[in-house]
């Protein structure tokens, strides 16, 4: 696994530089990609009616795969949003390479320039049997400070925290994680919700993780609960089961710095302790 940098400014930084107003999404699957740009040109309206810096959007935000597969690029329609209301804009939707079809998590700035993507590593067995994975984690410097993407299953798994260690030794400051939110199990909900805000905790990070609602493209239906969540303050924001909405919270530099610099971020093992597993 390796980590690649987007420079959207020169200097490195080491500090999460200021405060940002932040939206998360909380929509239904759209099927095709009319019913997709019209449902996210709705809500960021809606979202845009008060200051906002980034709005985050679900995985799959714009269209399903057979409008990709014919040819659909849904990153241009999402540029021109992105520029139209001036305001950062993240996500994750499917996009045609030359080699298949990846799912791109992507951060597009407020000229319309996309500044950071991520390809989902850890696929559903759904997606295995299409999708090219991803190999890296991508981190970017952005006006607030560093961001990283996380695309659905890529942050809740047995092994996410080996991702959020990288990406936190690597100074990310924002997690973003756009989610399908499929509930296949009894334990669906409680995983997403449990995990990302251990992993807030654990890791000092920011997580804005904006999520799907209802029937899909799946035999699974979407359980919803976005969410908002500082590692000092925990949940800012949390979406309901079944409803669409658009949750918003400012994610500030001291909440962040500040628990950062408490005895229970600072008294953590450097790196992973090696061990031997005995068996008796």
């Amino acid at each position: 696994m390796k980590i690649i940098y987007w420079l959207d400014y020169k200097k490195h930084q080491s500090n999460m530089l200021k405060d940002i107003k932040v939206v998360a999404v909380q929509a239904k699957v759209p099927l095709s990609r009319i019913d997709g740009e019209a449902q996210i040109r709705k809500f960021i309206i809606e979202a845009t009616k008060v200051p906002v810096d980034m709005i985050g959007l679900p995985e799959d935000c714009v269209c399903c795969y057979d409008e990709i597969r014919a040819g659909y690029k849904p990153l241009e329609f999402l540029q021109s949003i992105a520029r139209e209301f001036k305001v950062y804009l993240f996500g994750a939707t499917a996009v045609l390479e030359s080699d298949g079809i990846h799912n791109r998590g992507f951060l597009i700035n407020r000229t319309g320039e996309v500044i950071g993507t991520h390809d989902k590593i850890i696929l559903t067995p759904l997606e295995q049997k299409e999708v090219i994975a991803g190999n890296a984690l991508e981190v970017f410097n952005t006006e607030f400070g560093k961001m990283a993407i996380l695309v659905c299953k890529d942050s809740f798994h047995r092994y996410a925290a080996w991702f959020f260690d990288k990406l936190k030794k690597a100074g990310v400051d924002i997690v973003l994680i756009p989610s399908y939110s499929l509930n296949v199990s009894p334990r669906s909900v409680e995983l997403w919700t449990d995990s990302l805000k251990a992993l807030s905790k654990w890791f000092d990070v920011y997580i804005v993780a904006p999520g799907t609602v209802g029937k899909n493209a799946t035999e699974f239906d979407s359980f919803g609960h976005s969410l908002i969540i500082c590692p000092n303050r925990v949940t800012l924001a949390e979406g309901s089961f079944d409803k669409e909405e658009i949750l918003s919270a400012t994610l500030d530099v001291k909440n962040l710095e500040n628990i950062r610099h408490t005895y229970g971020s600072i008294w953590q093992p450097a790196d992973v302790p090696e061990v031997n597993v005995i068996i008796k």
